[in-house]
């Protein structure tokens, strides 16, 4: 080991007092967008349940409406429109991909409740 060196490494460069505080805001952040994504994400649930086929669950249409109005937003907000964008199609796509499961959970308890109905009713196999 070299005599500039210690046991722990190299010496780190001092950080400017204002990246710590911009991290922790940055942090902060974090928490609340989480807990807003969380919270659209329970509403996408909700909503999943008076949905009825997959057209109804990928509805393109809608899809292009809500990257628009984000798109809208961030530029308000002077944010580059690309970068909501991208975030609320990736968003789009795991919640739909939620809800397809959600879908398919639904028609499986419903076909497995039909079935057992008709066990019951004597008209089974």
């Amino acid at each position: 080991m070299s005599a500039d060196r210690t046991a722990a490494g190299p010496a780190s460069p001092a950080i400017d007092p204002r990246i710590e505080e911009l991290r922790l805001s940055v942090d902060a952040l974090d928490r609340r967008i989480v807990a807003l994504l969380a919270e659209r994400t329970a509403v996408v649930r909700e909503l999943t349940g008076f949905k009825r086929d997959e057209e109804t669950v990928r509805s393109p249409g809608r899809v292009e409406q809500v990257v628009a109005k984000v798109r809208g937003l961030a530029d308000e907000h002077g944010m580059p429109p690309g970068i909501a964008e991208a975030t609320y199609r990736t968003l789009i796509d795991e919640l739909t991909g939620m809800q397809m499961v959600l879908l398919e959970e639904r028609r499986a308890a419903a076909a497995a409740a039909a079935a057992g109905s008709a066990a019951a009713a004597g008209e089974g196999p």
